[in-house]
């Protein structure tokens, strides 16, 4: 059993490196500026765990992105505490079962927290908000990669554990 702090710690890590990667990674291709790594960090946590831990884990997981990015610090935190406590009333409300139904979830999610940072963005009155195009391609590759994430690359292991077991080679 693992203490609360070591929990707390190994999730900072796995946010900071998945913020630092989001980053990076419209800088190396303009087009992966669409994923949004942190929401499927919180999202997948926030569908596994009580609502505290939701809340605590959109409002660490939005301060980093906030942290990293730049802009109005607290703007990404409030909107992802809001879709992760969203997220674990509907953990807690309903039976999510299976990694594909996680990866729709999540992609509305990405939706609704892109919802929600426009609109404090236009409330603020701060420029440059995304368009709706923009908000549901950010969506639809969140959720994509979301779902071979969690369903392709287990499947893609298992299959390589079962050839490695069998002593055939990828062609």
């Amino acid at each position: 059993m693992t203490s609360p702090l070591g929990r707390v710690s190994r999730l900072v890590l796995l946010f900071l490196l998945v913020g630092t990667v989001q980053t990076l990674l419209p800088q190396i291709w303009m087009p992966l500026g669409y994923l949004d790594g942190m929401m499927i960090a919180v999202g997948l946590v926030a569908l596994r765990t009580s609502f505290a831990g939701a809340v605590w884990t959109g409002a660490l997981g939005g301060l980093i992105q906030d942290s990293l990015a730049g802009g109005i610090i607290g703007l990404h935190a409030f909107a992802k505490t809001a879709v992760a406590a969203g997220l674990a009333l509907l953990a807690d409300s309903f039976a999510v079962r299976g990694q594909l139904a996680e990866a729709v979830i999540v992609a509305t999610a990405t939706a609704v927290e892109g919802m929600i940072v426009r609109a404090l963005l236009l409330f603020l009155g701060w420029p440059g908000p995304e368009s709706t195009v923009v908000l549901i391609t950010r969506a639809g590759v969140t959720g994509l990669v979301c779902g071979l994430g969690t369903v392709g690359l287990p499947l893609l292991v298992a299959s390589w554990q079962r050839r490695q077991q069998r002593g055939l080679r990828w062609r």
